[in-house]
């Protein structure tokens, strides 16, 4: 069974520049920290390199269910073959888990630049919310006997 999750790349840059914001404006005794933390319109060609990296570990990740994963436009598309018995009700949460992984993996990417001390709790989070996305694509629906009338 083919399944395909779909996370908007435009919505993902605005969750970081939010994320990092918020980090910096919290900083307490650092004046500087919000301009330093936080990302702008310059930064996007790092932002889309970290986009790139995040991109190739869910690839990584998923091999063995790769359909494809590809960009539509602003859209990232990652299509798993998964077992007939896989759960749908599953598909919403593993979107948001794939959008909060690729939030917190490109927030990490960007704090080992800015704000060192936060980066390795970003990363780890990210990538456990990674390993539960991959686990809920490899979950199975238990069997159910057919009743006859």
């Amino acid at each position: 069974m083919e399944v395909r999750l779909t996370i908007s790349q435009s919505a993902v840059y605005e969750e970081v520049a939010q994320t990092t914001s918020y980090t910096g404006a919290k900083m307490a005794g650092d004046g500087g920290a919000l301009e330093r933390i936080s990302t702008v319109d310059e930064d996007q060609p790092e932002l889309k390199r970290f986009w790139d990296e995040s991109r190739a570990e869910v690839a990584q990740t998923f091999i063995r269910l790769l359909g494809s994963e590809y960009m539509d436009g602003d859209e990232y598309n990652l299509v798993l073959n998964v077992s007939a018995s896989f759960d749908a009700a599953l598909l919403p949460g593993m979107e948001l888990g794939l959008f909060s992984y690729f939030v917190q993996s490109i927030t990490a990417k960007w704090y080992v630049y800015v704000n060192k001390p936060e980066a390795g709790e970003f990363a780890d989070r990210g990538g456990a919310i990674l390993e539960d996305v991959k686990e809920k694509a490899f979950f199975k629906k238990k069997p159910v006997r057919p009743t006859y009338d």
